[in-house]
């Protein structure tokens, strides 16, 4: 099969799309943050974006590496990369949480609001995308 299947196209928007609003939302995120709790606000907002970020984007790049597999091999490849991101998660954030150098509610907020952000960013873009039910056997 040497057709690029259907999803490729907006899989790599939400990654272009995503990695954009990261790189708007890491001043928007740190300078809020700093208001808000000075430098540990920053520590905050800037741990707040980064998280849910990598979170997702792990996802889409997982997603594009296997969507010329089998709908089962990119599945299993999905699910497995979701659970070292939450082996991976926990051991960022276990250490963290007896730290003083950011500030907890501003983490919290950030990563709420990027987790919010970037899920909807994905569904609108998926949504807008052309993907037919059914794509032909290509040989």
């Amino acid at each position: 099969m040497n057709a690029v299947p259907a999803v490729v196209a907006p899989m790599r928007r939400v990654l272009y799309v995503g990695s954009l609003a990261f790189l708007a939302a890491i001043p928007v995120a740190g300078g809020l943050g700093w208001l808000i709790s000075g430098p540990a606000g920053l520590w905050g907002g800037l741990l707040g974006v980064a998280i849910p970020v990598v979170f997702f984007a792990i996802t889409v790049v997982v997603a594009l590496a296997t969507a010329r597999m089998p709908p089962s091999t990119l599945g299993v490849a999905v699910l497995g990369s979701w659970a070292v991101k939450i082996v991976v998660m926990l051991a960022v954030l276990v250490p963290l949480r007896g730290q003083g150098f950011y500030d907890r509610g501003v983490l919290f907020g950030v990563a709420l609001a990027g987790t919010i952000g970037f899920l909807l960013l994905e569904a609108v873009i998926v949504n807008r995308s052309r993907v037919p039910y059914v794509e032909p056997n290509h040989k």
